[in-house]
């Protein structure tokens, strides 16, 4: 019998989210190593490598890229891939990674460093952040601005849920990159906007996965 899997994950990452949801979904049980934003330490001795999520399978590390394959060929059921639609399932859940996230991202990056675990950590986010996005006082300045922009990304979901509990009418991988994208809203303790009923209570059915 092989050991328990584990992902090693951080929380404020919307592609560890996305692999979480998708082992709790392929009714996977698994351990989660917290990996910390500036200390890789332990997922480089564990993996070889310093990327997350990475999940070790039986001893064997499984990059980022690959889990929702790997998984479908370890679990085939519950498919990621409903109606034989992988292109367009890793295609909206590539959009959920590169288009909302960012979206979202730009808008929640200041209130990071609270949910964070230490002093430490927290000085380095914030400095890598710094560095690439700017002063921290004009990330502030602009978050009316992001919000705006969010919003038009999450109505562009909320849209494609009227009428229906999930992206392609039954769990996918599109949901589990699309909630990915969004998340690090919820990790900062911010509620999905009032005005958008519907992704609320799909947020809600894709929590309750795996409980």
């Amino acid at each position: 019998m092989g050991s328990r899997p584990v992902l090693y994950s951080m929380p404020i990452s919307h592609y560890c989210i996305c692999a979480d949801r998708s082992l709790a979904f392929k009714g996977a049980n698994f351990d989660t190593v917290r990996v910390p934003y500036h200390d890789k330490t332990e997922l480089i001795k564990a993996t070889g490598q310093d990327y997350v999520p990475t999940l070790v399978w039986d001893g064997n590390p499984v990059m980022w890229y690959d889990i929702p394959d790997f998984l479908e060929r370890t679990t085939p059921k519950p498919t990621l891939y409903p109606w034989n639609q992988r292109g367009l399932a890793a295609t909206l859940e590539n959009w959920g990674h590169q288009v909302l996230e960012e979206r979202v991202w730009r808008y929640v990056v200041t209130k990071i460093p609270p949910v964070l675990q230490d002093d430490h950590e927290r000085w380095v986010f914030e400095e890598m952040q710094t560095r690439a996005r700017g002063p921290w006082h004009v990330l502030e300045m602009r978050r009316e601005e992001f919000r705006q922009d969010m919003h038009k990304h999450l109505g562009m979901v909320e849209s494609i849920l009227d009428g229906r509990e999930w992206i392609l009418g039954e769990p996918s991988l599109a949901d589990f990159g699309i909630y990915g994208g969004m998340s690090p809203l919820l990790t900062v303790g911010e509620k999905i906007p009032k005005e958008f009923p519907h992704l609320a209570d799909w947020a809600k059915r894709i929590q309750a996965l795996g409980r």
